[in-house]
């Protein structure tokens, strides 16, 4: 018998993973060709990195709600700056709200994407692991 197996037999649940890397709270977000978002805090090291994709959470209150609900790629990161492709020069202005009444503006990671080779492994991961 397997040491993995428990009372529940062989489709025991694994423990919990938090995600990572976390979500950020939005302090700004430019009107600009490549837009540039601002978070709260100082990310620690290569959190997120160029290339990566996030989703945006922005709730209606911070007035820019075209952003709500977009997947960006970040282009660069500067401290707790992000520049992503997203062009928002048509888009309304970010405003903090004075008073919070709903969740934060938020960006979090928008999941993994795989990339495929022919020769090697039909179907991989960025890191170079077989699996999906």
């Amino acid at each position: 018998m397997s040491s993995i197996l428990t009372d529940e037999g062989a489709n025991a649940f694994l423990p919990p993973s938090p995600v990572s890397p976390m979500a950020l709270n939005i302090t700004a977000i430019t009107n600009a060709h490549q837009m540039v978002i601002t978070v709260s805090g100082q990310l620690p090291g290569s959190v997120y990195i160029p290339g990566q994709l996030i989703y945006l959470s922005i709730p209606f209150s911070y007035r820019m709600y075209q952003a709500n609900g977009l997947t960006a790629q970040i282009l660069a990161v500067n401290g707790n700056q992000f520049t992503v492709n997203v062009d928002s020069t048509q888009f309304d202005p970010f405003i903090v709200p004075a008073i919070i009444f709903e969740q934060p503006a938020m960006l979090a990671p928008a999941g993994a994407r795989n990339t495929y080779n022919f020769t090697t492994m039909p179907f991989h991961a960025l890191n170079g692991m077989a699996g999906n």
